[in-house]
């Protein structure tokens, strides 16, 4: 079974990236510019891996891994947030987030954590 990642950030420029990222290791992605188009497709077919943006017009990261956890649906998750120790502390509560990732980010530090956690 392929082990598909699902990425949510409102900037297009962090969801290519991470597309390119993602396929050159051979998974498959889906991302999303809002956590309501993302809920719609966790509804569809629940991904191996989460990467979301901590800080979403309407809904933030936090709200939904919180959402998610509260239908008892645990999906291994990356934050990022170009303020990794406000993201930390706000999720800190929420058992699906393994990772705060700093932004700007590492490509080659985000590939081997993509890899380790699928």
């Amino acid at each position: 079974m392929d082990k598909c990642v699902l990425i949510i950030d409102d900037q297009i420029g962090i969801r290519i990236l991470l597309e390119e990222i993602i396929k050159s290791e051979g998974h498959p992605v889906f991302s999303f510019e809002s956590v309501e188009e993302a809920l719609e497709s966790i509804d569809r077919k629940k991904p191996s891996l989460i990467i979301t943006d901590f800080w979403l017009p309407i809904m933030n990261g936090a709200e939904l891994i919180s959402r998610l956890e509260e239908q008892d649906i645990y999906i291994p998750t990356i934050v990022m947030s170009g303020l990794p120790e406000e993201a930390k502390e706000k999720t800190a509560h929420l058992q699906s987030v393994h990772k705060i990732l700093a932004k700007p980010f590492n490509v080659t530090q985000v590939k081997q954590l993509i890899s380790e956690m699928l």
